[in-house]
């Protein structure tokens, strides 16, 4: 078969124009290899995403449901200990769910785990919606169970679909597609803050409409292909092949493939690879300066976004903003908490191929501290009439700042720091210690408050937003432009005296598999 000029959307050939011709095989029909490859894994990639909005709504849906259930004038009332429970819990159940999601993944498959993942949901938000009315007990259980459920699946949601994203993007795709993580959690949370400010006081119809939001996410995911790496891990070569031309936008097309021929081979290689490491002890290989220096500087990196109260912003938003003097309907506040973070989500997809990571996160950490520090000023001296809006502006300001660096930035790099053989392993860690933090930081953030007062709060989380843009400056290394194997290398102490090549870049693609523990 004659070799042919690769496809616009494969890394061989960048330069190639999106409306270039290929000829596939001699004496075959000329295919136009038009913006379709893109635009079929722009499609399945969200579609594997959208199982992301349900943990995105179980972080948000504290704020709203705890202004009906810590009101004194309802039948059923939590206390303030109850309430910080109801907000935490969740968190405990996260690193269970990291724990196995890499067993799921490896097992059953990417697609049948995001399945697996949105039944859990439908059942964690209809318990809610169905909890008891008037026994403040079983009422009480059956949110807590429900939390600890929808816990579990934000702990094993990330990795299936940002792996899932990985695996079927081509290099100049890659960035882009990752990035749909975070955005989902994004409309995940506008989504319930918008459904609160709806339908208000009524956290049980709320949950309701998300289960039947994750209901569609269900029936949308049986048409996903599966990932072509988990085939070929899987030996199910021919399976493998079909879903990769259906991925590059070739559909059904049954002849041979030549640049689909040749990722099927770097997949097989990437395979083989993954086996002959997998036979070294995690707990050996950990002993690598390229293993435990990359853990822990992200591990670093999650502490600093956990203790500068980006997501204690996010699950009591209504209650900060009340804390905080803004005379809006907290409500209405929380919707433009919401569409905040959405927009500065869909900037960063382009700051991670322009910046890199480290300007972002700097400035970043420069504007969350000038917002908290702001937000102290207006607790201890409330702003006059004509000037209400400024803390609404500082607490969304807040909200856009740590979006672009802090709050994404960290789960971006989760999956360039660790070396292919560690990967799964490494992240299971950093994501147990990552909502361990995220527990104590939430479940403790009222106790603080009523210590050491508001303002005082705002200050603390500012000065660990300053300290984060100095760990950032020393600590973190930049990736941008590198390629995986030169990041291992530079935590090993090599350095490289120029960039990696094109071919370095592209054989890329299939290193971003089987992240599996």
């Amino acid at each position: 078969m004659e070799k042919t000029q690769e496809p616009s959307d494969t890394p061989q050939d960048q330069n190639v124009p999106a409306t270039k011709t290929v000829e596939i095989s001699p004496g075959s029909t000329v295919v136009k290899l038009t913006k379709r490859a893109a635009i079929t894994q722009i499609l399945i990639a969200v579609v594997a995403n959208i199982t992301i909005i349900s943990s995105g709504m179980g972080i948000g849906f504290p704020s709203i449901a705890m202004i009906e259930l810590t009101n004194s004038t309802t039948s059923v009332v939590l206390t303030e200990s109850e309430a910080t429970w109801f907000a935490s819990i969740s968190s405990i159940a996260c690193p269970l769910g990291g724990l196995i999601s890499g067993y799921l993944l490896d097992r059953i498959g990417r697609k049948k785990t995001l399945m697996l993942i949105n039944v859990l949901s439908i059942v964690s938000w209809a318990l809610i919606a169905v909890c008891s009315m008037t026994n403040f007990d079983q009422m009480y259980t059956q949110i807590l169970i429900a939390r600890i459920i929808i816990g579990i699946v934000i702990g094993l949601v990330s990795a299936p679909a940002s792996i899932y994203s990985a695996e079927i993007a081509t290099p100049k795709m890659r960035g882009r597609l990752t990035v749909l993580t975070s955005l989902m959690i994004a409309v995940g949370i506008l989504l319930i803050y918008s459904m609160g400010y709806a339908v208000p006081h009524n956290f049980r119809l709320v949950a309701g409409m998300a289960s039947a939001i994750c209901v569609g996410s269900l029936l949308l995911l049986l048409a996903m292909p599966e990932s072509p790496a988990w085939l070929m891990s899987k030996d199910r070569d021919e399976e493998a092949e079909r879903s990769l031309k259906r991925i590059r936008g070739y559909g059904a097309y049954r002849q041979r493939i030549p640049e689909v021929d040749k990722e099927l081979m770097r997949l097989r290689e990437n395979v083989q690879a993954q086996r002959r490491a997998g036979r070294e002890s995690f707990l050996r290989l950990l002993k690598q300066p390229q293993v435990y220096k990359p853990l822990g500087v992200i591990i670093g990196f999650f502490g600093f976004q956990q203790f500068s109260g980006i997501f204690v912003i996010v699950v009591y938003a209504a209650k900060v903003s009340s804390e905080a003097s803004v005379s809006m309907d907290p409500f209405l506040c929380t919707v433009l908490i919401g569409i905040t973070r959405v927009v500065a989500t869909l900037l960063v997809a382009y700051i991670l191929d322009t910046l890199g990571r480290k300007p972002p996160s700097i400035f970043s950490g420069v504007g969350m501290l000038v917002c908290m520090f702001g937000l102290a000023l207006c607790s201890y001296f409330p702003p006059i009439e004509a000037l209400h809006w400024i803390p609404t502006a500082l607490i969304l300001t807040y909200i856009f700042t740590s979006t672009l660096g802090f709050l994404t930035m960290p789960f971006s790099m989760l999956a360039e720091l660790f070396p292919q053989s560690v990967r799964g392993p490494a992240s299971g860690i950093t994501v147990f210690f990552t909502y361990l933090m995220s527990f104590f930081t939430i479940k403790l953030y009222p106790t603080m408050v009523e210590l050491v007062g508001s303002a005082n709060v705002f200050i603390i989380f500012g000065v660990v937003s300053f300290l984060g843009v100095l760990y950032v400056i020393y600590v973190v290394p930049e990736t941008k432009g590198k390629s995986l194997q030169e990041i291992e290398d530079y935590f090993r102490g090599v350095s490289h005296g120029s960039t990696p090549s094109q071919e370095v870049e592209e054989d890329e693609v299939s290193n971003l598999s089987s992240e599996c523990v």
